[in-house]
């Protein structure tokens, strides 16, 4: 998957948040003001999505282990 970039202005992303978070799943949105860069934005796939809560939860898994451990 190819990763594409996109640089938004503040007043645009506060106008058209929806349409961004469903238009552009997998890309990167780099959100700046005045031109200067104050935020990211992943807009994730689904299947990053699953992939990614997957991993959180193996990781609350393990500390949880290891809390128990101690």
């Amino acid at each position: 998957m190819e990763d594409d970039i996109k640089r938004i202005d503040t007043n645009d992303l506060r106008v058209n948040l929806t349409e961004y978070l469903t238009k552009n799943l997998g890309d990167t949105i780099y959100i700046t003001r005045y031109n200067r860069l104050v935020g990211e934005l992943r807009v994730y796939t689904e299947e990053i999505r699953r992939k990614t809560e997957l991993r959180i939860a193996k990781k609350m898994i393990e500390a949880a282990e290891r809390g128990k451990k101690l």
